[in-house]
């Protein structure tokens, strides 16, 4: 997938010392004063929005800072000394960047509460407007920014339809065994009744559906429509772009990136066509008793010809007054069941005959 971006976010960090929520660009605690961190991790605001600052905008394109080996100063991504004490930041540490963070919050967020006097705050308020008590409470944060949860219906729904489901699998079991049970007996041949059937083929128009470039040269061409020939994960020209929700990626300078993860669907002409084709408009049959089966006549108009020959032949058995029916396919194999053969009839659980065997 191509990863769209849709600008960049300054994140958050929570001092350790006095809860105070700061900007993530910010070295030092507005609270107390302590220094960031090196191993501190930036969360999300309450609600994000986009930087618009030139200056911010390359901070965050920079890279992720770099953290002095003897001071543990931060330092930007582009510096090569630290700033602070003079050292090589060869020897320094590069903050880890890249981690998902979460979903891009940038809808309205409600009031925070203080924790410590309870009074009402705006989202992007870091300390109490009332009584300057850090608002990073980690209730109060997940309070703010909590999302609503799925409760699953009382009454047992979910176990009366797992009963259900149970029971339908047990019956389909015993239906199977009890289809597959069988007992033989003795049956003697009674009569081979028999049908034949000879199918009538014309030309007629069949609409049928393709891309333009597949449809065949000379038929009737009907409308044509926009559809999805393929996505791809390159943007093309005329493509349809499909992104999926923004989230926001930590860059490990104080901002974060949000992108959307987008593919692009390749729109094509899908058309109908006429062709003109052979299918069966008519047929003709005859049927009789005994193995001595014949074809019925076939009398074609112009435009006609012939099409599938297809016959079947019911075997009725008789098993001391019990009769049972058996079909055979073709005239081959119907001439082994004459009049009066005997045969073994293996009959399952429901009355029905599913083989038949000669008696040798």
């Amino acid at each position: 997938m191509t990863q769209k971006s849709m600008g960049y976010v300054e994140l958050e960090w929570i001092c350790l010392n006095c809860d105070t929520r700061n900007p993530g660009s910010q070295e030092k605690c507005s609270g107390c004063g302590a220094a960031q961190p090196a191993d501190v991790e930036f969360v999300q605001p309450l609600q994000e929005t986009i930087v618009t600052d030139e200056t911010k905008i390359a901070d965050a394109k920079a890279g992720p800072d770099i953290h002095c080996g003897y001071c543990n100063a931060r330092n930007d991504a582009t510096a090569k000394t630290c700033r602070q004490c003079g050292a090589d930041l060869g020897e320094g540490k590069a903050r880890s960047a890249g981690r998902v963070l979460g979903a891009h919050r940038h809808q309205a967020v409600a009031d925070v509460t203080c924790p410590a006097c309870g009074s009402a705050n705006p989202a992007a308020a870091r300390r109490c407007q009332r009584c300057g008590a850090g608002l990073a409470s980690p209730d109060t944060l997940r309070a703010a920014a909590k999302q609503p949860v799925a409760v699953p219906a009382a009454g047992g729904g979910g176990k009366m339809f797992l009963y259900i489901a149970v029971g339908v699998v047990a019956a389909i079991v015993i239906f199977i065994f009890l289809s597959m049970r069988t007992e033989d007996t003795m049956g003697v041949v009674e009569t081979v009744n028999w049908e034949r059937r000879i199918e009538i083929q014309a030309l007629v128009p069949v609409q049928k559906e393709a891309w333009l470039d597949e449809v065949p040269t000379g038929v009737e061409l009907g409308q044509c429509r926009k559809r999805v020939e393929s996505v791809q994960d390159e943007p093309a020209p005329g493509a349809r772009e499909i992104c999926g929700t923004p989230y926001t990626v930590d860059q490990g300078s104080g901002f974060g990136e949000v992108v959307q993860d987008c593919q692009y669907e390749i729109l094509d002409d899908w058309c109908s066509y006429t062709v003109q084709e052979w299918s069966s408009v008519d047929s003709v049959s005859v049927d009789g008793v005994g193995l001595a089966a014949v074809w019925p006549e076939l009398q074609l108009q112009s435009g006609q010809r012939e099409g599938r020959r297809s016959e079947v032949y019911t075997v009725l058995f008789d098993a001391d007054g019990e009769q049972y029916k058996f079909n055979v396919r073709s005239a081959d194999e119907a001439a082994q069941f004459e009049a009066g053969s005997r045969w073994i009839l293996s009959v399952n659980t429901f009355g029905a005959l599913t083989d038949v065997e000669p008696v040798r």
